[in-house]
């Protein structure tokens, strides 16, 4: 089974900036041949861009999108002939962009199912949101609670329902996020819950048994700022390396992981990057052989 891998190297709209340059860091630090040594049959990788004619003054969301849509279009081919496909972006936006993809490649009527592992909720609205940053939005932009400007310029074709979503690993929740979130279906496991040994293993389950797919989303902050010192977002008393591994193994071996997409990678800052890098180098080289191998857990 081969690994195709879409690089999305912005943050929001803006290439090769912040944390838009971790995709390319990520590459440029061995990734391919990490993988290809552990067993990883992976393809060149292919780069998702914003036209500079299909950008608008008016609106970083419909950039977003236009973005995501090309996103999508790149997901969609590399979703051919039973691919896994590896999605490396800046920030947490490209993910409505993916779920596009997603739709684009098996129908409108796909039931995709979300895992979203992150610190934060990324379920604010511009109503419910204390910094207005985009990049704390997508996941109620999925489900359909705000943002239909973004939402058709990436062109998504459906929301997700809110009892096909799993977010968990929070450690940080915005109290107007957390109510609009607990008035919905979604499932929250907050960190320690997520490490419980019981309570993720079964919302995934409960999860598989309702969609066709899962999108596999990691936000690295989810991980101890001790691992990604540079993270733009850090949040303390974080995940281990191999306690994150565990719970994509979880994910796995529900069969129905198509694509897995990770952000949130800052490289800037010297010793500082160089050790994120290094540690979303080692939880991709640990994780991604188990999800790819033929006849392996979760295929």
């Amino acid at each position: 089974m081969t690994l195709r891998i879409v690089a999305v190297p912005y943050r929001y709209d803006e290439r090769n900036t912040g944390l838009g340059l971790g995709p390319q860091a990520l590459l440029d630090d061995g990734l391919l041949g990490e993988l290809s040594d552990a067993g990883v049959d992976v393809a060149e990788p292919v780069f998702a861009e914003l036209p500079d004619e299909e950008r608008t003054d008016e609106s970083i969301a419909v950039n977003i999108g236009r973005l995501g849509a090309h996103v999508g279009e790149q997901v969609a081919t590399a979703c051919g002939a039973g691919n896994r496909v590896l999605v490396l972006a800046g920030d947490d936006t490209a993910s409505v962009g993916v779920i596009s993809g997603l739709q684009r490649a098996s129908g409108a009527g796909h039931r995709i199912g979300l895992v979203w592992l992150d610190a934060h909720g990324d379920f604010n609205t511009p109503e419910t949101s204390v910094s207005n940053l985009l990049a704390g939005m997508p996941v109620a932009i999925l489900a359909g609670l705000a943002g239909p400007l973004w939402r058709d310029a990436a062109m998504l074709a459906a929301t997700i329902p809110t009892n096909r979503i799993v977010i968990a690993g929070v450690r940080e929740l915005d109290s107007p996020e957390e109510q609009l979130m607990r008035s919905t279906d979604v499932t929250v496991l907050r960190h320690a819950e997520a490490l419980d040994g019981t309570s993720f293993a079964a919302a995934v389950t409960r999860l598989a048994e309702r969609v066709d797919e899962i999108y596999l989303h990691v936000d690295l902050d989810v991980l101890d700022p001790s691992l990604v010192p540079s993270s733009s977002t850090p949040s303390p008393d974080g995940m281990t390396i191999r306690q994150l591994d565990d719970l994509l193994g979880t994910v796995y071996a529900t069969g129905r992981v198509g694509v897995m997409g990770v952000a949130g990678l800052n490289p800037g800052g010297g010793k500082l990057g160089d050790l994120s890098v290094a540690s979303m180098q080692k939880l991709l080289v640990a994780a991604v052989p188990k999800w790819t191998r033929e006849g392996g857990e979760g295929t």
